[in-house]
């Protein structure tokens, strides 16, 4: 019976042979992936160095070939670091892309680095999202498992998706909270009062008033607004074009989140006059809201802020609150699709599910419920 077939990509025994006092070769035979089958040598001084060389060039081999580089005993730790690459050389936002990383580094890889592509059963993906104590922290490493043995299915490692199957965290129950108008002007007077109260050294995120107005005026997210440059500022028809946006890193981008992100907005007379206050301060800079040195503001360091400003009894506020306050507020008073071309999204059911501040409007049932009205003096029961 002949001698079955190696697997494309794959080598049979490593054989030593000494040449003489000095050289060692080692030999194998390793099919490539057209089907056939060579001899593939390599020396060293040694028979140990010559067989690591000769494993060495087998790796590059398959490699400049377009072999696989996931296989079922690769581990969910070379299948991250794969995705990831996948990941950074795709056309997403960078945020998106550092979103993706921190899941990895933080909670897939503390769990399930080691374990092979062979044992990542539906169960044992089940059984990891399961012992996650934060739902929104197990939905998130769900999405990235799933996207990443999508990837992993590409080499056949495993041939199907395991975390398709597995448990699904609930989805957040959290409704959007906006703010009320009374509401907007008590942190308005709050961040004034933030502002004023230093007396000594140079004062600090002495513009954040006016910040804030420029996101209520446009319902920017915070690191579209701190990318802001005069040159995006269009004061004669009051208009901002929302054209980029701050990293977590502090770098800026651009380009927005996503397409419909880049829009031009008419804002109201109030986030005009923050923005001429902003100018007259003389900044030398292209940013609208740069540090003291012109370099981009870190979006962290305005959050930092705003939770010194806000205080307790408005501790479920962030600036990505006030965004809600606008959507809810237009959608009101026009529509869902005004709003969410308002905000840059790319369809207004994001903007209904996640930014508008609604109850339930219950059918007019009032003529029914008159029957139960209390019995007038000189009226008959019925």
């Amino acid at each position: 019976m002949p001698r079955p077939p190696l697997d494309i990509g794959t080598y049979g025994k490593i054989t030593r042979t000494q040449l003489d006092e000095t050289t060692w070769q080692a030999e194998t035979r390793y099919r490539d992936h057209d089907g056939t089958t060579r001899k593939v040598r390599a020396r060293g001084t040694t028979g140990a160095k010559a067989e690591a060389a000769l494993k060495k060039k087998l790796v590059d081999r398959n490699h400049q070939a377009g072999g696989d580089t996931l296989t079922l005993d690769s581990t969910i730790g070379d299948l991250c670091a794969l995705w990831l690459q996948d990941v950074d050389a795709s056309g997403r936002a960078q945020a998106t892309k550092d979103y993706y990383r921190r899941i990895v580094d933080r909670t897939i890889l503390p769990g399930l680095n080691e374990v092979r592509l062979r044992e990542a059963t539906t169960g044992r993906i089940d059984r990891f999202l399961r012992a996650i104590p934060k739902p929104s922290t197990a939905r998130d490493a769900r999405v990235a498992l799933k996207q990443a043995f999508a990837l992993a299915a590409r080499y056949d490692a495993p041939p199907s998706n395991p975390v398709t199957d597995a448990y699904r965290p609930p989805a957040s129950r959290k409704k959007p909270k906006a703010l009320t108008l009374d509401d907007i002007q008590t942190l308005r007077l709050r961040t004034l009062q933030w502002q004023n109260e230093q007396h000594a050294g140079p004062k600090r995120a002495y513009d954040l008033a006016e910040f804030i107005d420029v996101m209520i005026g446009t319902g920017a997210r915070i690191g579209e607004v701190l990318a802001l440059r005069w040159e995006d500022i269009d004061f004669e028809n009051r208009t901002v074009t929302i054209a980029g946006t701050i990293t977590a890193q502090g770098d800026r981008q651009p380009h927005t989140k996503t397409d419909a992100g880049h829009r031009t907005v008419t804002v109201p007379a109030f986030t005009v006059d923050a923005l001429e206050r902003q100018k007259a301060r003389g900044i030398p800079y292209d940013l609208v809201f740069p540090t003291r040195n012109g370099t981009p503001r870190w979006p962290a360091n305005v959050r930092t802020n705003w939770r010194k400003i806000r205080g307790d009894n408005y501790e479920w506020v962030t600036p990505h609150t006030l965004r809600r306050t606008v959507a809810t507020l237009i959608e009101r008073e026009a529509d869902a699709d005004t709003a969410a071309k308002q905000l840059g999204h790319t369809s207004a059911d994001i903007t209904r599910r996640h930014y508008i501040e609604r109850a339930h409007q219950a059918p007019d049932s009032s003529a029914i419920l008159e029957r139960l009205a209390p019995i007038r003096p000189g009226e008959n029961a019925q």
